[in-house]
């Protein structure tokens, strides 16, 4: 009896402390499980990150597209405004002769003498009346925004 005393002892031993590799496993198991919840919420925040970018980039992509197109419009409009130009000059710096002052307020109406290439009271006179009609300071001389407005009739001479 004694034997069996000591046998049920050491059972109840057993039973009550645990097996120490299940015990170890379990470890093992909760470390486990607290690593994949780490690279889910790592994974997770990795796509939304993803998807961030991806609509950064598409917003990049329409800014440099429409600032092409800007560009392009802009060149267009600079090169159509050289071709106008004389030689190579922008139109801002371009001077325009006489000839060509009188030449454009006849095409456009406010001139009626002779393209002579003299500026006489005549031609300043219709630079005046240009320049009201156009509001600007009717001065009787033909400055930049004078001449941007008339080069205009210039072509249809």
């Amino acid at each position: 009896m004694r034997l069996i005393s000591i046998f049920m002892a050491l059972i109840s031993v057993v039973f009550l402390s645990g097996c120490v590799t299940t015990s170890k496993y379990k470890t093992d198991m909760d470390r486990l499980q607290s690593r994949i919840d780490e690279l889910e919420t790592s994974l997770k925040q990795q796509e939304s990150d993803k998807a961030a970018l991806k609509e950064s980039q598409q917003q990049i992509e329409a800014a440099l597209k429409q600032q092409s197109e800007e560009l392009e419009s802009a060149k267009k409009k600079f090169s159509s405004m050289g071709r106008k130009s004389s030689q190579g000059a922008s139109p801002e710096l371009r001077m325009p002769t006489a000839k060509e002052i009188q030449a454009t307020l006849k095409s456009s109406g406010f001139y009626a003498g002779e393209i002579d290439g003299v500026i006489g009271s005549g031609t300043k006179e219709a630079i005046r009346k240009f320049q009201e009609a156009n509001q600007l300071t009717p001065d009787g001389v033909v400055g930049s925004k004078t001449w941007a407005l008339l080069e205009k009739y210039l072509e249809e001479k």
